[in-house]
């Protein structure tokens, strides 16, 4: 059970107990009709926010307190009139009804967000990827071309071009099937102990370019039971970002009590606070990312690189400085 679900069986469960004082204090002044629309109160609220076991079991609860303490002869199961049974039936059976309607309206509504996000992420990744195709196409033109007469460097400069569109094609298109494989759960990941020092170095050999990254690694740095090419990739999201979006790139390692923090900076246009709770949903692209390709996925699949290792990635700003911090227990769940 959810903790969602498990705080909305609480909370049925109290107003129950609500709803079951203030008809006893008020006995002799409500009627039968109007105790018995108190009670479903709690049956409603448990039908719209639980499963049909947990609604079926406030159903009998309240059932039974309106049979025991309300309908005479009081403090007995027994019923003296057969319509107070239809109406414990009646009870029941509405909020079994309530629970199947309010069931079909959540699946409904969530095909309806699935097939929004599938049609803004087909409409996103076009995009996306029209643009470096348009370069690739462009540059491999051009070193076919037999009559365009190209010195070494041009060529090397167009091989480049090639490369490094073919390496943000192959980025976007990772980061969104990791994100569709995490988040539906169909990667079973194998995990093994990990020499962070050899991840975090491949992570910065795949992402620095233009820019190298000040690298800090405290001393003794445990090993972590984890996924290595998981948590490589989780570092190539952040570096990534990091470079693309800002100057100045730090990496540190610290070893905690029960894990290991890596911390990912950089220098530059920060997001807000609120774009920073955002950042880490599908599809959400900061104010400073704008200008640059991308599909709003990598911070996202980060979070759950991060999440099935039984770490956390938390984002914030200090002193004019963005911080990604991904922390990583020493025995992953």
């Amino acid at each position: 059970m959810k903790f969602y679900e498990k705080s909305s069986f609480i909370i049925s469960i109290g107003l129950y107990i609500l709803i079951f004082i203030v008809s006893l204090f008020f006995f002799d002044t409500l009627n039968l009709l109007n105790t018995a629309m108190l009670f479903m109160v709690p049956i409603l609220f448990s039908a719209l926010h639980n499963e049909r076991k947990e609604v079926l079991f406030i159903s009998f609860l309240c059932v039974v307190s309106f049979d025991v303490f309300f309908i005479p002869p009081r403090f007995s199961l027994t019923v003296s009139d057969v319509n107070y049974l239809i109406s414990f039936i009646i009870m029941i059976a509405t909020g079994q009804m309530v629970a199947t309607l309010a069931k079909q309206a959540a699946i409904a509504k969530e095909l309806e967000i699935s097939e929004k996000i599938q049609g803004a992420l087909l409409e996103s990744l076009s995009h996306e990827l029209r643009t470096p195709l348009a370069v690739i196409k462009g540059c491999s033109s051009g070193l076919l071309e037999q009559n365009l007469i190209l010195s070494d460097k041009e060529r090397i400069l167009l091989i480049e071009t090639i490369d490094e569109n073919a390496e943000d094609m192959e980025q976007l298109i990772h980061n969104l099937i990791n994100s569709a494989k995490l988040k539906n759960g169909i990667l079973h990941l194998k995990k093994d102990i990990c020499d962070l020092e050899d991840i975090i170095g491949s992570a910065l050999l795949k992402t620095e370019k233009e820019q190298t990254a000040n690298f800090v690694i405290s001393q003794n740095i445990p090993t972590i039971y984890a996924n290595a090419i998981f948590i490589e990739q989780a570092l190539i999201n952040l570096l990534d970002n990091a470079f693309k979006y800002g100057f100045d790139v730090g990496v540190s390692v610290t070893e905690k009590p029960n894990g290991v923090l890596i911390v990912v900076s950089n220098q530059g246009t920060i997001p807000s606070m609120n774009e920073l709770c955002e950042a880490t949903k599908p599809f959400v692209r900061l104010s400073n990312a704008s200008s640059k390709r991308g599909l709003g996925l990598g911070l996202h699949v980060v979070q759950l690189i991060a999440e099935i290792h039984g770490g956390t990635l938390t984002l914030k700003s200090e002193n004019e400085r963005f911080f990604a911090e991904l922390f990583l227990p020493k025995r992953a769940q």
